[in-house]
């Protein structure tokens, strides 16, 4: 959902914090901060064994669990989807576990929102901004999502791009603060080159 911004009576958030170590999304809390970024790089042998999966074959998870249940959660889409046990299918799930706890803590709440979106079109074409308190983005597959300052979003040189496996959190607008969130994110373009895009959502639920 696309949101005006009121700039009337708060400051606007536009910073972009990253780095290489999973303490900076601790940063998404700092004054004017709209988004923390933890840069990593998935295991090639990960890459390998979710790019050559069919698109009927990718787990797609729409629950809303006790953060501690996370994890199962995606046991359970991964075995609905036909997907046998693996060390690689473990790291998926173990992975979207750990950075629901990350995010719970964070943001200091019991149960999240937990999404897997397969598409092999773009879902959220146009920059936005979530009507959620914060966001946690990842893509496991396909290209990573976009994000622009909000005064910015038709100069194309302004626009970022999450990398593969880089794990975003952005402030939505019911963000509680002094300052509102000046950074947006889209749905990347997909190709038929790229294949079907698996991207990871994570809310908090109060």
């Amino acid at each position: 959902m696309s949101l005006a911004l009121d700039h009337s009576n708060r400051s606007v958030a536009a910073d972009v914090f990253m780095a290489q170590d999973a303490d900076i999304l601790c940063e998404i809390g700092s004054p004017g901060v709209a988004a923390a970024i933890w840069q990593r790089t998935p295991e090639p042998a990960f890459n390998s064994w979710i790019d050559q999966l069919g698109m009927d074959d990718l787990p797609d998870l729409r629950t809303v669990v006790p953060v501690h249940l996370a994890e199962a959660a995606v046991i359970t889409a991964c075995e609905t989807a036909g997907l046998e046990a693996c060390p690689e299918r473990d790291t998926l799930a173990s992975d979207v576990g750990a950075l629901a706890v990350m995010m719970a803590r964070i943001l200091d709440v019991q149960t999240v929102r937990v999404r897997l979106d397969v598409a092999d079109d773009v879902m959220c074409p146009k920059f936005h901004i979530d009507l959620v308190p914060a966001r946690l983005l990842c893509t496991y597959r396909g290209a990573g999502t976009e994000y622009v300052p909000a005064s910015s979003e038709h100069d194309p040189k302004r626009i970022r791009q999450l990398k593969r496996g880089a794990v975003g959190l952005f402030r939505g607008a019911l963000w509680q603060g002094d300052d509102v969130t000046g950074i947006l994110h889209r749905s990347p373009e997909i190709t038929p080159e790229d294949g079907p895009r698996l991207l990871l959502v994570i809310d908090p639920v109060e």
